[in-house]
């Protein structure tokens, strides 16, 4: 592709047409033409696609410009009526240029060539490829044109939508209600640029789990007589014009079943021109891992025709799939091949690989049929669920047949192709899950997709040549526009995008939809959304989630989105009316709603500690919980309520539910569940008095909510009623203390913060010291003990000092690496446990040929230890994979000082070849896999660990080593303790 290394370099250009190189100014120019008062120009002989695209160009310059541009048909059969409606044409424009859009082959491309005008050597024969250029004087009575040829149809429509987005529309502008930018003047410049081929063929989406948002949202515009509408043209439109405007070709269409009204969705009859529709838009129409032959599921009635069962209902289901086929005629299709059983489970049979060759070869029969040999038409069999283990097992269709390898439907993709599949004449394709309703928890209320992740893996597919086909499930595909937008950006062009890039990518985007005033502030509070929607689905963060005792951790989470909160109320209050709805959309409501959500689960968390300790302040928590609750479900009637109710139930999936429920189902309904609350007038034993004290990290105020006074000492307290702070040293952190009251007092909480001056502390102290709490009511006094230890690495040491017991590590802090080709990189933005992201071995496919030299490979951290420790564990933290190669299952080493590599696999082997590890279930929803290993008794002083692996797919986050010191060591939380200081 042509890319010249342009990218990121100019917002406002990139505000025009996100990654593309432009062709399109706005100020006049040397040699510019303009065209915002012009006429467009096509061939009576392009497809249809191409003229409905050109009359979506009119509608954009009409609101661009102001005008409406004459759109003339060009006939060369017609010579005498060509000539005059060329001249006619020009008597109605101010300008004497025009724009001409065709085909590579079209007739009117065709004598522009003979007349060397233009070249069209470079771009025939290409797929979905198209040109710009200015030309001179094309025909009689035109004085230039800025023409847009494409390879194909479809890369004739992608030239006319990158020109209308290059002028000021956004592909979103119906799903986003982006507005359009107004120009008074636009100009070609004197330019020839050449956009294409895509980096994969086959690029588009799948609307899945559409109930209740997407089917509830239109059938509240477009109610039929069951009150529910069904998926129209009129709703397909829009999807259509959504794919194309992002250079996207290909559909799953939406099929969930129903009971209201039955059968469920059926793109195929819902509205006969669904199908018809797809063809005049160019859209490449396929059907889900389940429904084979361009049937919907929903189609078939078990009532009229039997039980969906090869075996034993063969000759029906033969017919039910010959009529997908004889439906489909000669509209662009892909096949499904294969089949699975009923509610995308597994078919029943003794032998179901026996059973799949079967069917196999019935499928290709009937496309022999219509097509006139067995490989004429597309076709491609998923590989998702169990699907993996027949083919892990030795189901392989014949080699015309696309492959389409899936992800674990948590973002992890499962296979690439290796050796020599990748020789495959059908290619190799990914299935990608934005959005799943399954095992462990469904999760489809929200954008929770960081795009690093996404990159990584979509980075890995290609690398390893899974180019034919990709195709996200998007759901309901709002709220998911911007990281499926992101995904065909990178379909189109993955050359485009890398780690580096990110934050340019959210400023490009948001210069696009906002403009470049805002873009820069828009695009860095998207970055950071990134990060926080990527430490874990919304949906699976429950109150037990984030440590309210350790790390602050619940503190830092909330905080963190607060203060975006606060920066998106900022921007959005000067922002003009006209992008305030595309404004909540994209970032107000996912970023307040989200902080709302933690707000109300973290609070869930800290209200029940404070209910267990018994403080005043757990009355005031519930009521915060309840309020944000609330004001939740407000932000959603907001949502409701924009652009006079346009969007109405488009959001309105519940996501609240009783946590103690393992179910993976949604929630139907929001819900609050075990609030605490103490009873405000009553006091606390006077054993132990109204006033309560909280040490970090300590579970001293619990314990002292339980008493029996007559063996429980206080006045000061001791043993596990004592409020111990953890150790505390030169190179760590100041420690707090809540001061609160847990009787018949209306005090809030009081933070003491506690650090220490160290340049008084004596070297080489190490003692507890108690500060004493005076206070007037019984039993007068308590104690705060501070374990102390003062001691100093040398001066020449360079690295990571323990500090209370540990030792945080983030990856890309490594001192020294290995030297050689092939070596360890730092991936900036994918991290979940790292906020500066992680490393691993580049480049890819060098390393990867080569695992002798990708063994060799290493990085090396400086670590410090005070004293002995008799047993030292480390923690790796290790982005969340799974082994997609069999003969390269990933592993990793990491040893202390001398010690020989220790390679250990990362996930285990599953039982089954081709199903998931046994600890998926139970870890997935962290997106890190945790190691531990054991380094043994480690002496004091400076020592050397160092990292390798086998894999460019292994990825570290972050390293934790834990000495499991007394009043120190690793405490239990979410995201590990916060990085020691590096010197």
């Amino acid at each position: 592709m042509l890319f010249n290394g342009l990218l990121f370099l100019f917002i406002p250009q990139l505000c025009q047409a996100l990654l593309e190189e432009t062709f399109i100014s706005f100020t006049r120019k040397d040699g510019a033409v303009p065209i915002h008062d012009t006429a467009i120009f096509h061939s009576a002989d392009d497809p249809t696609g191409v003229r409905i695209a050109i009359q979506s160009l009119q509608n954009d310059f009409e609101e661009i410009t102001g005008k409406r541009p004459l759109n003339f048909t060009i006939d060369f059969q017609n010579r005498t009526r060509s000539n005059y409606t060329l001249s006619t044409s020009l008597r109605n424009n101010t300008t004497r240029n025009v724009i001409i859009a065709a085909t590579v082959d079209s007739p009117l491309i065709q004598q522009l060539s003979k007349g060397r005008n233009i070249s069209i050597s470079d771009i025939q024969g290409k797929w979905e490829t198209f040109k710009t250029a200015v030309i001179r004087n094309p025909f009689q009575g035109v004085d230039a044109a800025l023409v847009i040829v494409g390879s194909d149809k479809r890369g004739t429509i992608f030239g006319i939508h990158t020109l209308a987005e290059q002028c000021g529309q956004s592909p979103f502008h119906y799903w986003l209600d982006t507005p359009t930018k107004k120009h008074s003047e636009i100009y070609a410049l004197p330019k020839t640029t050449i956009h294409g081929e895509p980096s994969v063929k086959y690029r588009g989406l799948f609307i899945n789990d559409e109930a209740p948002a997407l089917t509830g949202w239109w059938s509240k515009h477009h109610k039929n007589d069951y009150g529910v509408a069904k998926l129209d043209s009129d709703f397909y439109k829009h999807v259509f014009d959504l794919l194309l405007r992002l250079k996207a070709n290909y559909i799953w269409p939406a099929m969930w079943a129903s009971f209201v009204p039955k059968p469920g969705n059926i793109f195929f009859t819902d509205d006969p021109y669904n199908q018809q529709l797809a063809e005049d838009y160019g859209i490449v129409v396929s059907t889900s891992h389940h429904e084979p032959m361009q049937r919907a599921t929903n189609e078939w009635n078990a009532a009229e025709t039997g039980p969906w069962d090869w075996e034993a209902n063969k000759a029906n289901v033969t017919r039910f799939m010959e009529h997908g086929v004889q439906r489909a005629g000669t509209n662009e299709s892909y096949f499904t091949l294969g089949m699975r059983g009923p509610n995308d489970g597994a078919i029943s049979a003794d032998d179901p690989i026996a059973v799949l060759r079967d069917v196999f070869v019935t499928e290709r029969e009937i496309l022999a049929k219509y097509y006139g040999n067995v490989s004429a038409a597309n076709q491609v069999w998923t590989i998702y669920k169990e699907v993996a283990t027949y083919y892990a097992a030795g189901l392989i269709p014949p080699e015309d047949v696309t492959l389409m390898f899936t992800d674990d439907n948590w973002g992890n993709i499962m296979r690439f192709p290796t050796g020599n599949e990748i020789e495959r004449s059908g290619g190799f394709g990914v299935y990608f899950h934005l959005e799943y309703v399954g095992s462990p928890k469904s999760y489809k209320w929200q954008n929770n997709n960081n795009v690093a992740k996404v990159l990584k893996d979509f980075y890995h597919a290609y690398e390893r040549g899974a180019n034919r086909i990709w195709v996200i499930n998007v759901g309901d595909i709002k709220p998911m526009e911007l990281p499926f937008s992101f995904i065909m950006d990178l379909a189109w062009n993955t050359s485009s995008i890398n780690f580096k890039t990110i934050p340019d990518y959210y400023t490009a985007f948001a210069a696009r939809e906002f403009g470049a005033e805002y873009a820069e502030e828009i695009g860095a509070i998207l970055l950071e959304q990134n990060y926080l929607i990527g430490l874990r689905k919304f949906e699976s963060v429950i109150p037990s989630t984030f440590s309210v005792l350790n790390y602050h951790e619940h503190e830092r989470v909330l905080a963190a989105w607060k203060s975006l909160a606060d920066r998106v109320t900022a921007v959005g209050s000067g922002l003009p009316q006209d992008l305030q709805a595309p404004y909540f959309h994209l970032v107000k409501y996912p970023i307040h709603s989200g902080y709302l959500y933690y707000s109300v689960v973290l609070g869930q968390a800290v209200n029940r500690q404070f209910g267990i300790e018994h403080r005043n302040a757990a009355n005031a928590v519930a009521q915060n919980v309840l309020n944000d609750f609330d004001a939740d479900f407000d932000l959603l009637e907001e949502y409701d309520s924009l652009v006079h109710g346009k969007w109405a139930g488009i959001l309105s999936q519940p996501k609240h539910d009783i946590y103690a429920s393992s179910n993976w189902k949604a929630p139907s309904r929001d819900v609050i569940s075990n609030l605490s609350y103490v009873q405000l007038r009553q006091n606390l034993d006077y054993e132990f008095g109204n006033l309560g004290v909280y040490a970090e990290g300590s579970s001293s105020a619990a314990a002292a909510a339980r008493i029996c006074a007559s063996i429980d000492t206080s006045g000061p307290t001791d043993k596990s009623w004592a409020p111990v702070l953890p150790l505390m040293d030169p190179y760590g952190p100041s420690r707090t203390v809540d001061l609160f009251h847990r009787g018949d007092f209306r005090v809030p909480i009081q933070r003491v913060n506690i650090s220490i001056d160290w340049a008084s502390v004596p070297s080489g102290f190490s003692s507890t010291v108690k500060a004493r709490l005076n206070f007037d009511q019984l039993p007068w006094i308590d104690d705060i003990q501070i374990p102390v230890r003062k001691y100093s690495v040398p001066a020449n040491f360079h690295g990571f000092p323990e500090t209370s017991g540990t030792i945080s590590i983030e990856a890309p802090g490594f001192q020294r690496s290995s030297e050689g080709d092939i070596g360890f990189e730092h991936i900036p933005y994918l991290g979940t446990r790292s906020q500066s992201g992680s490393i691993a071995l580049r480049p890819y496919k060098e390393a990867r040929s080569s695992t002798s030299s990708a063994t060799s490979a290493y990085v090396e951290y400086g670590i410090y230890l005070y004293g002995a420790a008799s047993s030292v564990d480390a923690t790796v933290y290790i982005n969340g994979a799974l082994d997609t190669d069999p003969n390269l299952l990933m592993t990793f080493s990491l040893t202390l000082d001398s010690a020989a590599a220790n390679f250990t696999r990362v996930v285990s082997s599953p039982a089954k070849p081709g199903d998931l590890p046994s600890e998926w279930t139970a870890y997935v929803q962290d997106h890190v896999w945790t190691k531990t290993v054991t380094l043994g008794a480690v002496a004091s002083g400076a020592h050397t660990l160092r990292w390798s692996v086998n894999s460019p797919e292994v990825y570290l986050e972050k390293i934790v080593l834990n000495t499991k010191r007394t009043n120190g060591g690793v405490k239990t939380s979410y995201l590990g303790p916060p990085p020691t200081t590096k010197l």
